[in-house]
């Protein structure tokens, strides 16, 4: 059984009523008129259809089933066009449930650093050109379209510092860099912890 056959067959309300009876726990004839609420000749009717179309199959004498093995094969068959649907939607498979038509829908979980890095470096080198400056207005415009409203993403007021922290618009050591109200993308590596700048702190004078 195909997605679409299992699709078409439960749209059908009186076939979607017998169906739920048998899967309920219905077998005999009596039982499903019963549980489904339905006449004899509109239930017969259904039972019929979805016995031809492989939903419902004998087991024993004059008791139905649903037939498991069809629904997994139907299951089974959507989750292959799905994968195939989103490779082809998006290519990267890093990227892939994460960014779609070049917006981002979601973000990898925050411990998995190097997947959630990944994903804002494609954000960011997808927005902005690496070394030229952009003014707020700009960044927050440009930011904006990249992400949904309403999905479960850090928006775009939050995206910029979420950027910084991962090193994909910072500058030397991965500090975010902003002069005069302006940002730029640059290239570096993950911001250390605290987003200090490397290098060895100066000694504290004396009081």
């Amino acid at each position: 059984m195909t997605p679409d056959e299992f699709t078409l067959a439960m749209a059908d309300p009186t076939l979607r009523r017998v169906f739920s009876a048998v899967a309920l726990g219905s077998a005999t004839s009596s039982e499903i008129l019963t549980a489904a609420g339905l006449d004899t000749p509109v239930a017969a009717k259904a039972i019929g259809r979805l016995t031809r179309t492989g939903l419902l199959v004998p087991e024993g004498r004059g008791r139905l089933v649903v037939n498991e093995g069809a629904l997994e094969d139907a299951g089974q068959a959507a989750a292959r066009r799905r994968e195939e649907e989103a490779a082809a939607a998006q290519p990267d498979a890093r990227l892939r449930g994460f960014v779609r038509d070049r917006v981002l829908v979601a973000l990898p979980e925050e411990a998995d650093h190097a997947a959630r890095r990944t994903v804002l470096r494609h954000v960011a080198e997808a927005t902005f050109a690496p070394g030229e400056e952009y003014d707020e207005r700009t960044v927050t415009d440009r930011l904006e379209v990249r992400t949904v409203a309403g999905a479960v993403v850090p928006r775009h007021v939050s995206l910029r510092p979420a950027l910084g922290r991962r090193g994909c618009c910072a500058g030397g050591g991965g500090t975010p860099h902003r002069r005069r109200g302006r940002s730029r993308l640059t290239p570096g590596g993950p911001p250390r912890p605290g987003g200090r700048r490397s290098g060895r702190r100066r000694p504290s004078r004396p009081r």
